[in-house]
């Protein structure tokens, strides 16, 4: 057969068995001992495993797959493509389940026809872009972080009180260690909340660490179980703050919902400055 006639084979496949879903056009065009060289995992041998690999993993995983032969170049018996496939991931793929992502994937093939069969497939695909696009793995390279992208994630880390919340465990709870993150000028500036320490995120990042110098840590913060709140002046500070402990180790933080500023609006008192 013509390259021609070749590559006419590998398209009827693509239109009317991937895009058209009509499996019983895979028992025309492979023999029953069709090979692929590189099965997907779950895919059983011969023509029967290529059909029941796509009825009951890839078909039901994307419903709406739609795969587009960018490019086809044919030598003898071989007919080589650049394809690009879409869809969306509405069934379990990969032991991945579904998340519902609309996924765009580049794949190659190299297909070995004779006498108008498809007898064995060789598939490449970007599974490494698939799995980043199912969230399956992390993007790369790592997006890159805002200070609101930190607080909102340390906001899902850590609890959150309120003031008035905050306010009833100061006055039944004498251990309760409230840190002021800010730096010493603004907490002069604005004030805050009464009994609270001021130790800036800066230096909590070694005041609070167990593994530092002696003399470099701060005893206040000796006991991992200690119950401790954060705070700045609005909040998103507190938060990294919070977080910074809570991955040290420090078992009952806490976030004030709002800052000080959430406090001076409750209508409590505020401290000049916070004990250093």
């Amino acid at each position: 057969m013509s390259i021609h006639e070749n590559k006419a084979v590998i398209r009827r496949f693509v239109k009317e068995v991937l895009n058209d879903k009509n499996l019983a056009v895979i028992d025309e065009i492979c023999p029953p001992d069709y090979v692929e060289l590189d099965p997907l995992p779950g895919q059983g041998p011969g023509a029967a495993g290529l059909k029941q690999f796509l009825a009951d993993s890839f078909f039901p995983a994307f419903p709406d797959l739609a795969w587009v032969n960018e490019e086809m170049v044919a030598e003898g018996e071989y007919v080589m493509a650049r394809s690009t496939w879409t869809g969306t991931h509405r069934g379990e793929f990969l032991g991945i389940p579904p998340t519902h992502r609309a996924v765009k994937v580049a794949a190659w093939t190299i297909d070995h026809v004779v006498d108008g069969k498809l007898v064995d497939s060789r598939i490449m695909v970007d599974a490494l872009g698939l799995l980043q696009q199912l969230g399956a793995l992390p993007p790369w390279p790592p997006p890159v972080k805002t200070f609101q992208g930190m607080a909102d994630e340390a906001y899902r880390a850590v609890p959150t009180l309120k003031a008035a919340d905050l306010q009833r465990r100061l006055d039944k709870e004498p251990a309760l260690l409230v840190i002021d993150v800010r730096d010493a000028a603004e907490v002069a500036q604005t004030g805050t909340i009464p009994g609270a320490i001021n130790l800036s995120y800066g230096a909590l990042t070694y005041l609070a660490d167990h593994a530092a110098p002696e003399d470099w840590r701060d005893p206040r913060l000796a006991d991992h179980a200690r119950p401790i709140v954060t705070t700045c002046g609005l909040g998103p500070l507190g938060a990294l703050g919070g977080k910074l402990l809570h991955d040290m180790g420090f078992t009952d933080v806490q976030i004030l919902e709002g800052g000080v500023q959430a406090w001076i609006d409750a209508g409590l008192p505020v401290a000049k400055n916070g004990a250093r």
